[in-house]
């Protein structure tokens, strides 16, 4: 997994804070918490690399932890459709299709389009 230099500005007072992070190929995100030293305002950065040439990253910004909240909100709906299942006894068959990930799309500029996955929880 290539580490990437990368200065961030802070949105809040623009201060510039280096980083050097871990980016590993798609599908595969890793996610650094960025703190500003000046203001102590705190972002997330979550990176993915082109598994073809490992010099594209793409990165997004967000103040939510994005993966946690994905994480969370396909677990409550995963929950959701087991507590459903389990008081529908008289049914032979209940089926509900659950994505097996969250998926971006992306491209590289050495021309490779590529996803970016997240895991997400399963019924048992």
């Amino acid at each position: 997994m290539p580490k990437i230099d990368l200065r961030y500005y802070c949105y809040i007072c623009g201060h510039p804070v280096d980083l050097n992070p871990v980016v590993p190929a798609a599908p595969n995100f890793s996610q650094v918490e960025v703190h500003c030293s000046n203001c102590g305002d705190g972002t997330h950065l979550m990176l993915t690399s082109c598994p073809d040439c490992e010099k594209g990253v793409k990165y997004v910004l967000s103040d939510l932890d994005f993966p946690e909240e994905v994480l969370r909100l396909s677990n409550a709906y995963v929950q959701l459709i087991g507590g459903i299942k389990e008081s529908l006894n008289e049914v032979a068959e209940f089926n509900v299709p659950l994505p097996k990930r969250w998926s971006v799309r992306l491209t590289c500029e050495c021309g490779k389009v590529y996803t970016g996955e997240i895991p997400l929880p399963q019924l048992e």
